[in-house]
């Protein structure tokens, strides 16, 4: 059975996921941790559970999913793992961010494997796949376990919205494709882990979801 610990880091309030199971192994996606209180939080837990960390997972690389990256690599090692059509995303090698009232400088570090559609992430007992799912950005990723009914979709699906469009290598009629393609088609009780709020279900956003009742 997958576990899930969520912590909502860094002023966007984005929100990463630890997930781990009975082997104590454990995957991150989209780690946000941004100042020393956020990383020690994490980290603490991760010491506490006794967990292997086996990947770094990112559901795009927008700033706000990624700041915590380089932590990662410099405390357990790790690249991160994502779609290679994120890495044209202007601004991402120079780690700068001017995003509205928000500003900051990061060391961006980059995959040295690559995350295709339908590819499999393997920790433990447990096992992802990969949704290739624009939109939001080029390379957008959603995350889905079967045995688990439970799918991360970043910033492409969130409880009653959706992705914004507006940003670098939005694509609105893309994403509409990806959430009724590829999201739309999981069970009606997968739940949902978006990249920002709260959770809820396929079932739902296909009933609820202002923005997609008519897909």
């Amino acid at each position: 059975m997958l576990r899930i610990k969520v912590f909502v880091f860094n002023p966007v309030r984005e929100n990463t996921y630890l997930l781990y199971d009975r082997t104590k192994e454990a995957v991150i996606i989209d780690c946000g941790a941004c100042i020393g209180n956020e990383k020690k939080q994490l980290s603490d837990f991760i010491h506490e559970q006794g967990l292997t960390l086996k990947h770094v997972l990112n559901t795009h690389l927008h700033f706000d999913h990624v700041l915590g990256n380089k932590f990662l690599y410099e405390t357990y090692g790790l690249k991160p793992e994502y779609h290679l059509a994120d890495e044209a995303m202007p601004g991402l090698k120079d780690g700068i961010v001017d995003f509205e009232s928000f500003t900051c400088k990061y060391d961006a570090v980059f995959a040295e494997q690559y995350i295709e559609d339908k590819g499999l992430i393997s920790f433990g007992d447990s096992c992802l796949e990969a949704l290739s799912t624009p939109g939001h950005s080029p390379g957008s990723l959603s995350f889905y376990s079967e045995k688990d009914a439970c799918v991360f979709t970043g910033d492409a699906l969130f409880r009653f919205g959706i992705g914004r469009t507006d940003l670098w290598g939005g694509n609105y009629e893309e994403l509409i494709q990806s959430i009724k393609n590829k999201l739309f088609a999981l069970p009606g009780n997968t739940v949902v882990y978006p990249g920002h709020a709260e959770a809820s279900t396929i079932g739902e956003e296909k009933t609820h979801n202002p923005y997609l009742k008519r897909i």
